[in-house]
């Protein structure tokens, strides 16, 4: 299962992100006992989320595989009968207001 960098990055950043989450936590019990108010989350607990991300993003890039081009060329082409079909048309639509029939410019 983890055979390679991209699982193990992708392991590593979700323990990371839980870690900060833990911190996080800690800091708000610790600031309640110590009868301060939460302005906010230390700076070294955002870089760690940042670091924890980023391993994140580069695990699930490997979990795809290689990327393959995209090909120009359609593989079944669209039958004949379906090239035109008349029956769809109409004139009578909301783009009418953009430009009504009277003013023409």
């Amino acid at each position: 299962m983890l055979d390679n960098k991209y699982h193990w990055s992708a392991v590593a950043g979700f323990l990371v992100l839980f870690h900060a989450c833990y911190s996080v936590i800690a800091y708000r019990n610790d600031l309640k006992i110590a009868g301060d108010e939460f302005e906010g989350v230390p700076f070294l607990v955002l870089i760690e989320c940042a670091i924890g991300f980023g391993a994140c993003a580069w695990g699930s890039v490997g979990f795809a595989g290689e990327l393959v081009p995209i090909k120009a060329e359609p593989v079944e082409l669209p039958p004949v009968t379906m090239e035109k079909n008349d029956d769809f048309m109409t004139f009578r639509h909301r783009g009418r207001a953009l430009n009504p029939p009277g003013k023409r410019s």
